[in-house]
């Protein structure tokens, strides 16, 4: 029936909720989601660039039109799709595409966009033997046994009045020890406890009597209107004696979709790590190179590498396509769309190494 519509299009300002148990959007993403985040376009909060055939999700911010992965629509679409957002759109800014995206995109806008890639997905093949995962993989399975971990799937709907206390407990507990003191949204779909439709929920637990701990939730990507596979959209738990949490939920989800016959298990976005270059724009690229140097300390990033890196599984790269020569511009325009409050998380971190290092602050910032 698509494919009949006239190829009219539209600009939908952000809303409450877009149709996600059913409607247009839901249904293409069904037909033509195989990009991991596809599922996480039909978060709250998103402007679209709709037409007929697909759509473009995006947010504004910092000066641009800033998509959240590739548009949503057959692959013989995209160009078309494209060019016409190119047309619509305010500074078009293509955020965490792959790389055909990425070039036709690039070809698409002119000499004025430049495109480099900006980090890298961990996602694992379920038919790959259990035997490549790192010892420290198996290490955690076996302290879990020995824990009372399990991991169990409930309906977010059906969660009775303790446990949904529970999850708003874990979630607050987690955003107060977060460098990021609020939820995440945009490259994150928010947490939702009234149903989503096909997200699928997980509760941790551990100990005799099955104490709900924290919580995992997958968003599926399709291919020909079937799950393909899934994106480890959130894990959340509280600080716990038992070791390797994330390693043995990881392996224990895994197993579970394997044995239900899902392809893949994607566990996210590794920013600027394994940054691909080649045939990208020079300038902007030695920018993104610059950044992937002087920030392959931070323990936050560091810690998101290690962890991703125990299990099996390729890297398909990410990248950016900008009509701005300054990768500094994408970056600032990611922080706003994601709700990040700058500088809230400057003070904690000044906070943090102040107090690491035995000495008062000698100054604060305010929360904007």
């Amino acid at each position: 029936m698509l494919a009949t519509m006239p190829r009219r299009a539209r600009i939908s300002p952000p809303g409450q909720r877009p149709g996600i148990v059913g409607g247009v959007k839901h249904d293409l993403v069904r037909a033509h989601g195989a990009d991991p985040i596809s599922y996480s376009t039909l978060q709250p909060g998103l402007s679209y660039f709709e037409t007929s055939f697909g759509y473009v999700p995006y947010q504004r911010a910092f000066g641009f039109d800033l998509t959240l992965g590739p548009p949503v629509c057959a692959a013989g679409d995209r160009a078309e799709l494209l060019q016409r957002f190119l047309r619509t759109g305010r500074r078009p800014l293509f955020f965490y595409v792959q790389r055909d995206v990425a070039m036709l995109a690039a070809g698409l806008g002119g000499p004025r966009y430049r495109v480099s890639g900006m980090g890298m997905d961990k996602v694992l093949a379920l038919d790959a033997p259990e035997s490549a995962r790192a010892a420290k993989v198996e290490a955690a399975l076996r302290k879990a046994a020995r824990g009372g971990f399990e991991v169990r799937e409930v309906q977010p709907s059906a969660l009775g009045d303790e446990e949904r206390a529970r999850v708003e407990a874990i979630t607050r507990a987690y955003l107060r020890r977060s460098s990021v003191p609020v939820e995440m949204r945009f490259l994150n779909r928010p947490l939702t406890l009234d149903g989503d439709g096909l997200a699928r929920m997980f509760l941790l637990r551990q100990g005799a009597d099955a104490r709900v701990f924290g919580y995992a939730v997958l968003d599926p990507y399709f291919h020909e209107g079937r799950v393909q596979g899934y994106l480890l959209n959130l894990i959340r738990f509280e600080p716990t004696r038992l070791w390797g949490v994330y390693y043995a939920a990881v392996a224990t989800l895994a197993s579970r979709l394997r044995v239900e016959g899902v392809s893949q298990l994607s566990l996210g976005f590794c920013p600027l790590y394994g940054v691909d270059t080649g045939g990208c724009s020079p300038g902007l690229s030695r920018q993104v190179q610059w950044l992937e140097r002087r920030l392959a300390g931070v323990d936050y990033l560091a810690r998101l590498r290690e962890m991703k890196d125990a299990f099996p599984g390729g890297t398909p790269q990410r990248y950016f396509v900008t009509p701005s020569p300054w990768a500094v511009t994408a970056l600032l325009s990611l922080l706003r769309a994601c709700g990040v409050p700058l500088t809230e998380v400057l003070r904690r971190s000044f906070s943090s190494r102040a107090r690491a290092s035995g000495a008062a602050p000698r100054a604060t910032v305010s929360s904007a």
